[in-house]
């Protein structure tokens, strides 16, 4: 059970599966009920498959990028 979240958890933060619905992502790892694959998520990390997606999407999205050199002499100071 335990390496099909783990394999759950990688689809769902994985670029290349963002648009693949949970239930999809719960069929792929071997569950055959959405529902039960949900009860099974929460239970062993404390949030939805959803949530989990929406967290850690959000979160690497959010790394901060270097600054830009100033382009016009009034921007440098």
């Amino acid at each position: 059970m335990g390496e099909r979240l783990e394999a759950a958890c990688r689809l769902l933060v994985s670029p290349r599966h963002t648009g693949l619905p949970v239930s999809a992502v719960a069929a792929r790892c071997g569950f055959s009920s959405p529902s039960h694959f949900t009860r099974r998520f929460r239970a062993a990390y404390g949030v939805t498959p959803r949530e989990w997606r929406r967290h850690h999407v959000h979160q690497s999205a959010a790394v901060p990028t270097p600054p830009t050199e100033p382009t016009s002499p009034r921007e440098r100071h």
